[in-house]
């Protein structure tokens, strides 16, 4: 992965679903990235949908083959991921973080998404395809996202989308060799670094209740465990609870 393998097209629904079937089609170098000036119909985690403004952001897929990941730890593959995007946008300014489980944001403002799709033979990790989208230059946002901002609005000027691509890619590149490499711990501990609330007691909501609580733990199956004011800990799959953010 040290040279940026891509082809560019105008216009998909989504570049996740483009490199699977190209994927499908012929045999790709791990590394292949597929990225759009316009997505028109850009997934989340679960099916929700992400806005983004043609030729404004940043909207591609990777595809990826890693070796020796179990099904029960390719949570690892979605925190490499998150790791390299931080440490370059931290490059740009210290204030990015990874929210839980697949968000980029900037202070208490969502600036992008992650979202993976893994192929598994047994229970190993066939391939995974990685979508990725960071608001870049885009300034309005009319979808019912409650919390949007990009680059543009924080720095007060234009980025290059492909010096951001390049950028990006080669931090991903040097935290995914370290998780190919087996550096697990290494990896959770950069992970627990980074995340979003990572210090002191803040707002959750889970089927229905409202709780105060701080963050322990992000396991490598992605199960976040919490710990509440009077010592209760639980712990939550995606989906089955809720950030509370003023």
């Amino acid at each position: 992965m040290n040279n940026i393998n891509y082809i560019e097209v105008k216009e998909v629904s989504s570049t996740n679903d483009h490199l699977k079937k190209i994927a499908v089609e012929e045999e790709l170098p791990e590394g292949f990235i597929v990225v759009t000036k316009n997505q028109t119909n850009g997934k989340g985690q679960n099916g929700n949908y992400w806005e983004s403004e043609p030729g404004k952001n940043l909207t591609f897929s990777i595809l990826l083959r890693p070796k020796y990941i179990d099904a029960q730890n390719m949570f690892l593959i979605s925190k490499a991921v998150s790791i390299g995007i931080i440490d370059y946008l931290n490059s740009l300014e210290k204030c990015f973080k990874i929210k839980w489980p697949n968000d980029i944001y900037y202070c208490n403002k969502k600036l992008g998404g992650i979202l993976i799709e893994n192929q598994l033979i047994g229970n190993k990790v066939n391939y995974s395809v990685v979508g990725i989208g960071i608001n870049v230059n885009q300034e309005v946002f009319t979808s019912n996202a409650p919390n949007p901002i990009s680059l543009k609005k924080i720095f007060k000027k234009d980025f290059n989308n492909f010096t951001l691509l390049e950028g990006i890619v080669k931090q991903i590149t040097i935290w995914y060799e370290i998780l190919s490499d087996g550096w697990f711990e290494k990896i959770n501990d950069a992970y627990s670094s980074h995340i979003f609330w990572d210090k002191g007691f803040h707002d959750f909501k889970a089927n229905n209740n409202q709780f105060v609580a701080k963050i322990v733990s992000v396991d490598t199956d992605g199960k976040l465990t919490l710990k509440t004011t009077n010592g209760k800990y639980s712990s939550f799959y995606f989906k089955e609870v809720e950030f509370i953010i003023p």
